[in-house]
């Protein structure tokens, strides 16, 4: 899935230089784990194992011209080619979560462009990064967050009502730090209130298991949109919940 543009104010480092401040950086590309969610900064976002994956970052901030090491090493790594394995993109600086390489990952600098100075000392800058392998996101708030990730096979059985069937798609995301068994299931119904017996078969994740689930719901009726959400529950019930979707099941032919 394509995550549209948007620009995120940060900064960016190359391992403990500070490149610039001030930054905002778009990006192009896929991502895992951010639901429908199409913003960075979202506080849900910044909960998730989040990764990019793949496609072109842009960069653009400001440095202190008499502090232009950053630049000067940006400008090292994009003459060489280098494989940067260290460097932070930071989408929330005062909390210090940031996006790094995976291990065995890398970006490589395209482009980088010094536009220039103003009176006060302060120099603007622009960096192309090109992600080969994946972005992981480093510092994200430990609470448990599942995913709901879709239905598959939405089928009728025929011969009247209540024959559909359909497979639902979860993905527990974050186990929040806790070590003990972690319950996932999904709750269904024709209404956004899901029902009063809506609780689909669980699927048990023990420490540290995590990834995704699946459930077949049968008995459904043709030609009605059902609403369904993943929720993962711990063994003192707190729960959360995956985005609302829908499915429909199709009229007999």
């Amino acid at each position: 899935m394509s995550t549209p543009k948007a620009g995120y104010k940060g900064a960016i480092y190359l391992g403990a230089t500070k490149i610039g401040g001030s930054t905002t950086w778009t990006y192009s590309g896929e991502t895992r784990n951010m639901q429908d969610i199409d913003e960075f900064e979202d506080a849900i976002v910044k909960q998730l194992p989040l990764q990019i994956v793949g496609g072109d970052i842009a960069v653009n901030g400001h440095y202190k011209v008499d502090s232009d090491d950053g630049q000067k090493l940006l400008k090292t790594y994009f003459d060489a080619a280098t494989e940067v394995t260290d460097i932070k993109l930071y989408t929330d600086k005062t909390n210090n979560i940031y996006m790094t390489p995976k291990a065995g990952s890398h970006v490589i600098v395209t482009n980088v462009n010094n536009v220039g100075n103003d009176k006060s000392g302060i120099g603007t800058f622009s960096v192309t990064l090109h992600v080969n392998g994946e972005l992981e996101q480093i510092g994200s708030t430990t609470v448990m967050a599942v995913a709901t990730v879709g239905d598959i096979d939405a089928a009728n059985g025929g011969a009247g009502a209540g024959n559909g069937t359909v497979t639902l798609w979860g993905e527990l995301l974050n186990r929040g730090g806790l070590a003990t068994d972690i319950d996932c299931y999904f709750e269904y119904g024709t209404t956004t209130s899901f029902g009063s017996n809506t609780k689909a078969s669980e699927t048990t994740f023990s420490d540290p298991d995590k990834g995704e689930f699946d459930v077949d719901v049968a008995d459904l009726d043709e030609d009605t949109t059902y609403y369904y959400r993943a929720v993962a529950e711990d063994v003192d019930t707190n729960k959360v919940y995956g985005e609302t979707k829908t499915f429909t099941i199709p009229a007999d032919a």
